[in-house]
């Protein structure tokens, strides 16, 4: 198992538990900033094969349709095909029409639009044979195995754009494959986000029965408000996308690198709620942008 000892959101210990959803996977709640998560995660190696998501996926499609509320939600999925539509011009206008672009958990096929040559990452030994062929066709490549090591194995800068659509939820150590993901970027580079919203309204209304509860494929849950801090921890400038549509179970945000990022920033809270940033010794405050879950 992988264990979470802090809060990738804000950095601190101080956690509750909330009443477990699924007995086999209790979550855990910051009680600075309310980021949740999986305080224990399968090791990277359970998600190559055993708990692939080609295998888990159908396994948590069947469980669903033993609930009323979550045959209710899936009937009514129609509406996510105008939501697919917008979902790739946003994509598009961030990823751009040139340049080296990865796909980071890119499944079993290439969802990097025409123009800029491809590269993924994936964990799932079967998706990442099927998604090759694709990918090389372009002049790209794809890297088997746990995002935060295949990130790793590209040079700083090489990269104009990433794509992170339903993977940051999947990932135990989201802080640290940001921060690697800042360093990957060229200057101004960046970062299409798409993560299942834990503070939406579907979320409040559905309960234990909310679409964006998978265990333990989802271990990470954010809000607009931690996906953002987790982002400003990384170096990375936040501008949520699809800020308009307040039914979305979707968070849609581009994440940007530029010269006033610092990814190596550390936080101290006064007590009146600001925040210092400290940079290479100098502190700066700043105002604090926690939030909490309810």
């Amino acid at each position: 198992m992988i264990e979470r000892t802090s809060c990738d959101a804000c950095g601190s210990s101080r956690t509750t538990y909330p009443p477990s959803i699924s007995p086999a996977w209790p979550i855990a709640k910051c009680l600075e900033c309310g980021f949740v998560y999986l305080p224990f995660s399968p090791p990277y190696s359970d998600l190559d094969e055993t708990l692939a998501w080609e295998k888990t996926s159908v396994a948590e499609t069947e469980r669903r349709r033993s609930r009323f509320l979550s045959r209710l939600d899936m009937a009514s999925r129609w509406r996510m095909k105008i939501g697919h539509a917008l979902d790739f011009l946003r994509r598009r206008r961030t990823l751009g029409l040139e340049g080296n672009v990865l796909d980071v958990g890119c499944g079993g096929a290439c969802r990097i639009p025409d123009g800029p040559i491809p590269f993924g990452i994936e964990i799932s030994r079967a998706l990442a044979r099927a998604a090759k062929p694709t990918f090389t066709a372009r002049g790209g490549s794809v890297t088997h195995g746990p995002a935060i090591e295949g990130i790793k194995t590209y040079a700083d800068g090489f990269f104009s754009a990433i794509l992170m659509r339903s993977y940051l939820d999947h990932e135990a150590a989201p802080l640290d494959v940001l921060r690697l993901a800042h360093a990957k970027l060229i200057e101004g580079g960046k970062i299409h986000v798409r993560v299942p919203n834990h503070g939406s309204i579907n979320r409040r209304v559905m309960g234990g029965n909310w679409c964006g509860y998978r265990f333990p494929d989802h271990v990470s849950y954010f809000t607009p408000a931690t996906l953002k801090l987790m982002a400003e921890r990384a170096g990375l400038a936040y501008r949520r996308v699809n800020w308009m549509s307040p039914f979305d179970d979707n968070i849609i945000a581009e994440l940007s690198k530029s010269h006033v990022s610092y990814p190596g920033e550390n936080y101290d809270r006064h007590n009146d709620g600001r925040l210092d940033v400290v940079v290479s010794g100098v502190a700066a405050s700043r105002p604090s942008c926690f939030c909490a879950v309810s």
